[in-house]
């Protein structure tokens, strides 16, 4: 009977054992492949909403105007600005008008517009001269005083680089008073000057 009973508790024994482990490893097991789980998601929550931030590159780029600031100011260029900039906006880009120079032949708060050219203390043309505002004669010849970038480089032996001295030259020495003093603007010799002197004036803003 002794014998038969240790048996049965050995069996009830080992029968609980089994059930323990097997437990331990069901639930073992179940915790870890929740953690991951659980892990994945919340690493999905942050990364979603930075995608969801990110600005979309079509909606952040801003648009832009390209005109051209010349005459008396301290840095004569061709700028690009945010769409809706104002003349002031330009004049202060290009470092402010000269010492003394009057601007209020300027509209200052006009909205820009792509491609135009904005004249900061230059001269009209006088009553009565041939040249008109396109910087060309009635000759067809091309008034370096107020011819702009393109214009310019319609003279024989001016490509955009020389055209874009003369400019500086001009806004810097408050125009030309004669054809020949275009020899004193860097890149024109007596060969390049021979080619564009048929082609040249001077006008108004000398």
């Amino acid at each position: 009977m002794n014998l038969d009973l240790d048996r049965r508790t050995l069996g009830l024994l080992a029968g609980v054992l089994v059930a323990a482990v097997a437990a331990t490893m069901f639930l073992t097991g179940r915790g870890q492949s929740a953690e991951p789980v659980a892990l994945a998601s919340m690493a999905a929550v942050p990364l979603a909403s930075a995608v969801a931030a990110s600005p979309s590159p079509s909606v952040s780029a801003q648009s832009q105007v390209v005109v051209e600031v010349v005459g008396k100011v301290r840095q004569p260029a061709v700028l690009t600005l945010p769409e809706g900039s104002r003349v002031q906006d330009a004049l202060e880009a290009a470092g402010g008008a000269r010492p003394g120079v009057d601007t209020t032949d300027q509209n200052l708060a006009r909205v820009l517009v792509d491609g135009e050219q904005i004249r900061i203390g230059l001269r009209p043309a006088p009553a009565g001269d041939p040249a008109d505002t396109t910087g060309s004669t009635a000759a067809g010849l091309i008034d370096i005083n107020t011819a702009s970038m393109d214009q310019l480089q319609q003279i024989p032996g001016v490509g955009p680089v020389l055209a874009q001295r003369i400019v500086t030259y001009r806004e810097q020495n408050g125009g030309f008073q004669a054809v020949e003093q275009l020899t004193e603007v860097s890149g024109i010799g007596e060969a390049t000057f021979a080619q564009m002197q048929p082609m040249v004036t001077v006008g108004a803003g000398g």
